[in-house]
């Protein structure tokens, strides 16, 4: 769906100069690849200077786990977690014209990790962390009367999962259930029916990864197997993972695609024309930079700008050629960061 808004331009020449820096270091060695990956496969390298980093105003509520979507011209922030806040259901909404921020209805349960998306006009919120356990609530927000109203259920509870629609569809992926497992459940949910349906299942089942769709394809890209009280039968190091898995719902298929140079979760995505790029996320004992370019006609990556505040638990949105990054914390603390990614239109036609 083309989506067209005016653009808000938020200059600030001191934080390109960084940019142009820092950019210049972060070359990443590629690792190795799977028995799957595709044989026109070719390791990262660094693009032309295209793009630049500024800032838009923060969060009234500093938090990250939250779900993140947009409709029209405002961006939602639902739910997540932040300062002495385990799990809430505030929701707010920033205005990319006015660059304000406001408050609307509040998600009926207290919950961080939900899955969001949006579809003709309504947010879809889907999972989750609730007080009392993992969630498989769904809920629909309709922005022209500001309230949440429940939908059907999943048929079991997940977190930490990753959503998005496709062709009026919505399809949650990955998570953990509620007895600690690591999932690679493929539901959809059909609006129109009100139904849920299971597809074929995700090759790596992993949760905290990031997702972005690409000519009616969803692309799913990092995350991990360990944390979130699950046992941990392998070392904490090897958590993280660089899968980069593409599922075809025409096919009902999924095929094993050119690794992430990085391997990250908590991390988050967005998609320009043929492009996906994926930001921050969660190491061992700290938060990533790395901003990695994924072409998905080529199957290759690339190093871009990296992300002016390094953080985990952070969302994206792309609005013509620019990202919002949204949310998230760093090691330590919550800062309700918004910082705009500005692209090139010339590097991201088809």
């Amino acid at each position: 769906m083309a989506l067209i808004w005016t653009k808000v331009v938020f200059s600030h020449p001191s934080i390109i100069s960084i940019v142009l820096v820092l950019s210049v270091s972060c070359f990443f060695i590629p690792l190795s690849f799977t028995a799957e990956a595709s044989s026109f496969s070719s390791p990262p390298s660094v693009p032309e200077m295209n793009s630049s980093w500024t800032n838009a105003s923060k969060m009234p509520t500093p938090r990250s786990e939250s779900g993140v979507a947009i409709l029209g011209d405002k961006i939602y922030v639902v739910g997540g977690e932040g300062y002495k806040i385990k799990k809430t259901n505030i929701t707010e909404v920033y205005d990319i014209r006015t660059d304000k921020w406001s408050t609307a209805d509040q998600l009926p349960i207290a919950a961080n990790h939900v899955g969001l998306s949006s579809y003709n006009g309504k947010l879809y919120a889907v999972g989750g962390t609730h007080p009392n356990g993992y969630s498989n609530k769904l809920f629909i927000y309709d922005p022209t009367v500001d309230k949440w109203n429940e939908g059907k259920s999943m048929p079991a509870a997940r977190t930490a999962l990753t959503v998005n629609f496709i062709n009026g569809k919505l399809y949650a992926v990955g998570g953990v259930d509620d007895v600690h497992n690591v999932v690679n459940t493929n539901l959809v949910y059909d609006p129109e029916n009100d139904t849920w349906t299971e597809m074929a299942p995700m090759p790596t089942a992993r949760h905290h990864p990031t997702s972005s769709v690409v000519d009616g394809k969803l692309y799913v890209i990092g995350g991990r197997l360990l944390g979130n009280g699950i046992p941990r039968p392998i070392n904490e190091g090897l958590s993280n993972l660089n899968d980069n898995e593409v599922y075809d719902p025409v096919n009902n298929t999924w095929t094993t695609l050119e690794q992430m140079p990085t391997k990250r979760s908590g991390l988050a995505s967005a998609s320009i024309g043929k492009y996906i790029y994926v930001f921050g996320g969660q190491k061992v004992n700290g938060t990533f930079a790395n901003n990695e370019r994924f072409d998905t006609i080529n199957n290759n990556w690339t190093t871009e700008a990296p992300l002016p505040t390094p953080r985990l638990g952070l969302e994206a949105i792309a609005v013509d050629n620019d990202i919002f990054v949204v949310g998230g914390k760093t090691w330590y603390s919550f800062g309700g960061e918004i910082e705009i990614f500005h692209v090139s239109k010339k590097f991201n036609s088809k």
